[in-house]
């Protein structure tokens, strides 16, 4: 049965999300705030993770920081403020998707639904498949376990950075534009700020360079970023 975590310190939405979840047979276990969150992620090991932003105490974009140096598993985000800084940062940390409240738990269940399909047909894609290893100067990135070293030195990477990092070792020297980034690495029609990307090529090229990569990311001046390996 899919294990799924809720966190929120309204009880009342609480209840609620739980409620639809388990009308669909879905094992739940609830939380009112996220004190000792992270621990409980790593013992229990859920399959899908249900996140409000705004709670007493540590908030939900620390926590997703957190969880997303060892879980892949989908997040879905959910804040009382509706504002657009944070689902663009929460998207850039790694969630899957957010929702403003209010909103219909239908819906919720929905996009739940259609997240754990995708990632049971990963699963079966990938199942019983060799390792891929993309190489890019001397940047090697092992997809299998979504780990990226430099002359075999790991560098840490948030979600959004790996998949950014990814896609343009997968295309060297081919130039993109920030639209075609964005539905690239994001995977859907993000309605949000497109300078969202030039924020998160910022923090990854900081880490490639002190990491020593020769792997780059260059600018291309009124039209977007291409990425090449360095010589010489």
């Amino acid at each position: 049965m899919t294990h799924i975590f809720v966190v929120d310190d309204d009880p009342s939405i609480l209840r609620l999300i739980s409620e639809y979840l388990r009308k669909e047979n879905f094992e739940v276990t609830e939380y009112a705030d996220g004190q000792n969150l992270v621990e409980q992620v790593r013992l229990g090991r859920p399959d899908f993770l249900i996140l409000d932003i705004m709670m007493p105490g540590v908030n939900g974009l620390t926590l997703l920081t957190e969880l997303r140096t060892f879980t892949e598993m989908p997040i879905i985000m959910v804040s009382a403020r509706g504002d657009e800084m944070d689902r663009i940062i929460g998207l850039e940390l790694g969630c899957n998707d957010f929702l403003s409240k209010p909103f219909n738990p239908r819906e919720l269940v929905g996009r739940v639904k259609s997240m754990l399909r995708l990632v049971r047909l990963g699963s079966d894609q990938d199942s019983g498949a060799a390792a891929k290893l993309v190489h890019a100067g001397n940047l090697q990135v092992n997809e299998e376990y979504r780990k990226v070293s430099v002359n075999e030195a790991e560098m840490a990477l948030t979600s959004r950075e790996y998949e950014l990092l990814i896609f343009f070792a997968k295309h060297l020297e081919r130039p993109f534009t920030r639209e075609q980034l964005i539905q690239q690495v994001w995977h859907f029609d993000y309605l949000g700020d497109v300078r969202v990307v030039d924020d998160l090529v910022k923090r990854l090229r900081k880490k490639l360079v002190e990491s020593g990569a020769t792997f780059q990311i260059d600018t291309l001046w009124g039209f977007g970023y291409k990425a090449q390996v360095k010589t010489g």
